[in-house]
């Protein structure tokens, strides 16, 4: 592979410079490097021997892998400050309402002999052998900052680790009970899967408030008599019911109705299609006194989960080599906070008026890559070596 990283831009080396405290001298190179690997691979690889080639000067691969199967630094504490320096990138929180979505997410692997990988069920891929990750985004204002990645395993797997198997309702109650409140009122956000009273009664425990998708053929009571969500949709239609509500320049037909719901209890049931692609949501919420375009607007923030674990997906989840689940874990994680310094790095651009408009992911991937590479050209300009020494550096075989 084409080794072209030379040095780390210094807009990403002022940011990684806030992680220096936690790590020794030798463990913040390595972090540097995997952190600056992870982002300009692009569509390569992000194994660990992937992003060492990246490199001009290519560091002992085993020291890089032993950075993350043998860490001897805080990855609680790094990941907390990965958070904190975004939110801090903000002018403004949002004090009156924030969300937290939580979700799971598929990373496919081909080894059955790695820890904690079983056969998961993918919405795009079916069921495949994986490591399934339960995750949550922490969404106020414009932040949204990865807050929870808990990795899932069947119980035949953690039997043979011999640890104690929780279900993925279960790692979601966890995620629920670490949050920390920012704002008067916190809105968890689910999809149907996580739609049931354990996680109903891990929010009301907490006070949060909560809206999730609904399976269609859950049965509801309402107007006295008892209904498939499926049937009721279908008188609700057929009463008129349905009215248009534009939320965000987008037109949804969509109602909204009491009802009581066996082991969730009494709440409010929100229909909602939006109008282009006729897509039906059905939605459950404790959000009883807000209106039909409130709940809408407030289940839209769920989108921006789903866009963390494309970019994610970008920058290497689940693109590792480990046998072991703990370091499989970390290295997820350093993904999350890869995603989050990127977020961080271009609002940044804006602000210091490099950039006109907030650049998407991948443009601010690319704007890296340029850095990197420009350093990289300066140093070969520099070099004074002879050319065949320099052509046996960037290894262009």
């Amino acid at each position: 592979m084409f080794g072209f990283i030379g040095g780390i831009p210094r807009r990403v080396g002022n940011l990684l410079s806030r992680f220096r405290r936690f790590f020794s001298k030798p463990q913040y190179d390595n972090f540097r490097r995997t952190m600056l690997g992870l982002i300009t691979a692009g569509k390569g690889e992000h194994d660990v021997k992937s992003v060492n080639e990246l490199f001009i000067e290519r560091k002992d691969q085993s020291s890089m892998n032993r950075f993350i199967t043998d860490p001897r630094w805080n990855l609680e504490a790094v990941v907390k400050e990965g958070r904190a320096l975004l939110l801090d990138e903000m002018s403004s929180l949002n004090a009156s309402v924030e969300y937290k979505s939580i979700d799971d997410t598929v990373c496919k692997k081909y080894s059955p002999y790695t820890e904690m990988v079983c056969y998961n069920h993918s919405s795009t891929m079916g069921t495949v052998l994986s490591h399934d990750y339960v995750t949550s985004l922490y969404v106020n204002g414009d932040a949204a900052v990865p807050e929870g990645l808990k990795l899932y395993g069947s119980e035949k797997k953690c039997r043979e680790k011999e640890i104690m198997f929780k279900t993925k309702v279960q790692l979601a109650c966890e995620i629920i009970d670490e949050h920390t409140p920012r704002a008067e009122t916190t809105i968890l956000l689910w999809d149907s899967w996580y739609m049931c009273s354990d996680v109903v009664a891990r929010c009301r425990s907490h006070r949060y408030r909560w809206i999730g998708e609904i399976k269609s053929n859950r049965i509801v009571l309402y107007d006295g008599k008892k209904y498939h969500l499926n049937e009721l949709v279908d008188l609700l239609r057929a009463e008129g019911r349905f009215s248009d509500v534009l939320v965000d320049g987008a037109i949804y037909q969509a109602c909204k109705v009491e009802a009581f719901v066996p082991s969730l209890g009494s709440v409010s049931i929100v229909i909602n299609v939006k109008a282009d692609t006729k897509d039906i949501h059905l939605l459950c919420t404790d959000l009883t006194h807000c209106s039909t375009e409130e709940v809408v607007r407030h289940v839209l923030k769920r989108q921006k989960i789903e866009e963390f674990h494309k970019g994610a997906k970008y920058l290497g989840l689940g693109e590792y080599r480990f046998r072991e689940s703990e370091a499989a874990l970390i290295h997820a994680h350093l993904v999350a906070l890869a995603f989050t310094l990127l977020d961080t790095l271009r609002r940044r651009l804006v602000r210091y008026n490099l950039m006109k408009t907030l650049p998407s992911l991948e443009a601010t991937v690319e704007w890296v890559r340029r850095g990197a590479a420009h350093l990289f050209i300066h140093r070969i300009r520099n070099a004074k070596i002879p050319t065949r020494n320099i052509l046996r550096m960037i290894d262009t075989r």
